[in-house]
């Protein structure tokens, strides 16, 4: 990595001026001389009149990248973050490829914007992967927020670092951390940025459900869906209406889910976006198989939706509940088999919707005559739900151990 010193003599040589004549007539020679062998530090104004005579800016000194290069690498790299998707496994491909990308530069990032935010991605991407350490990139890439005053970036770092502790399913510590830093970032800025606010609400309701607080939870919510209404920002208001539906649905508020689902489904409309309707779909799926056991209806849905959802986790996953209900348990097993949940899932709710596939799998083999398989995944299904919350799914789960437990051999 050149030096200061080293990249003022790699130019002046490479348009061919001595040091006489890059010193002109406000730097001794001397002064240069010791300036380029890393004896002595230019003041800013001696940098300026160097870049100057250079023809240069003085920040292309100061840099180790040239700015067209370093905005290019990060709009191949904004471009490469926007295409991560598909299953857990393509995800952590995608990421990984980010930070392999990202990585040979890392130690010579200028002080920039494109830098701050090169580092946040990368340091993003190797949290995900413990591929590479990623806090100090972190670290640079808070402390360039923070001196270019740009509040939002710093407000993104926080809550990720709160989402850290959620991921690791401390989820008291993770709100308590999103709160501190919420607090922090509405000192400094006086007003939230809208955008930001909306963040804030939508995690922070997150984060409340998933310490058992609904009355939190919901009122957050709401407050955000009402924000959003008055001042005509839809920016996560596809995020929170799904959230909205599925706490109506674990609260028995059907007509307060039923509302939440059409307004997913005429947002859906209002967007032309065929996905956004595939996530009411599924709370609907989600709902028959696992509230109403209209079995036959939630197929029949499941089916109509499939291209649009993800195949291994959730398909497979509510597939199989449907078939069992219809009592198709051989094909039932096998669509459990095929689920794999995503990596990337850590909330109560989610996970102990995923845990019931065990007790289902119990429930199969021993309707299959296989006790001691039923008695495998049942024991596995209740050291999973354990730590849940007390929801349906942890019910469903505890009463198949105490029935396949309870019978003899």
């Amino acid at each position: 990595m050149a030096s200061l010193g080293e990249r003022i003599k790699q130019i002046r040589k490479q348009q061919g001026l001595t040091l006489q004549a890059l010193a002109g007539d406000q730097l001794s020679k001397g002064m240069l001389s010791l300036i380029e062998n890393n004896k002595a530090n230019p003041s800013m104004e001696s940098l300026s009149y160097i870049a100057e005579r250079l023809g240069i800016e003085r920040n292309e000194l100061l840099q180790e990248m040239p700015t067209a290069e370093l905005r290019a690498l990060l709009d191949e790299i904004e471009e490469k973050r926007r295409n991560v998707s598909g299953t857990s496994d393509e995800m952590m491909s995608g990421f990984e490829e980010i930070a392999e990308r990202i990585h040979p530069y890392v130690e010579k990032l200028p002080f920039r914007y494109e830098s701050a935010r090169l580092l946040e991605i990368y340091s993003r991407c190797c949290y995900q992967t413990k591929r590479y350490d990623w806090k100090p990139a972190f670290d640079r890439a808070e402390a360039i927020y923070e001196q270019l005053h740009l509040i939002n970036s710093v407000a993104d770092l926080h809550m990720f670092r709160a989402l850290m502790k959620f991921t690791e399913h401390q989820y008291t510590e993770a709100l308590a951390s999103l709160q501190a830093s919420r607090k922090t970032i509405e000192e400094q800025s006086g007003v939230l940025d809208p955008l930001k606010k909306l963040d804030f609400d939508y995690y922070e309701s997150i984060l409340y459900s998933a310490t058992g607080d609904q009355k939190n939870a919901r009122r957050l919510m709401e407050e955000a869906i009402e924000y959003s209404r008055k001042h005509q920002i839809f920016y996560q208001i596809n995020a929170l209406y799904r959230l909205a539906g599925f706490e109506a649905l674990l609260a028995g508020d059907l007509e307060r889910k039923d509302y939440y689902v059409g307004k997913l489904k005429l947002f859906a409309e209002f967007s032309d976006d065929p996905e956004i309707n595939a996530y009411a779909n599924a709370i609907e799926i989600h709902y028959l198989n696992s509230f109403t056991h209209e079995y036959e209806k939630a197929d029949q849905l499941l089916e109509e939706t499939r291209n649009l959802l993800d195949e291994e986790d959730f398909y497979f996953l509510e597939k199989g509940k449907a078939l069992f209900g219809i009592g198709r348990i051989e094909e039932a097993l096998d669509c459990f088999k095929q689920h794999r949940m995503n990596s990337f899932i850590h909330h109560p709710y989610d996970l102990s919707m995923h845990y019931e596939k065990e007790a289902y799998m119990a429930l199969i083999y021993e309707q299959l005559d296989e006790h001691e398989q039923a008695k495998i995944y049942a024991q596995k299904a209740k050291e999973l739900i354990e730590p849940m919350p007390d929801l349906p799914y942890k019910q469903f789960i505890l009463e198949t151990h105490r029935k396949i437990w309870g019978k003899a051999g």
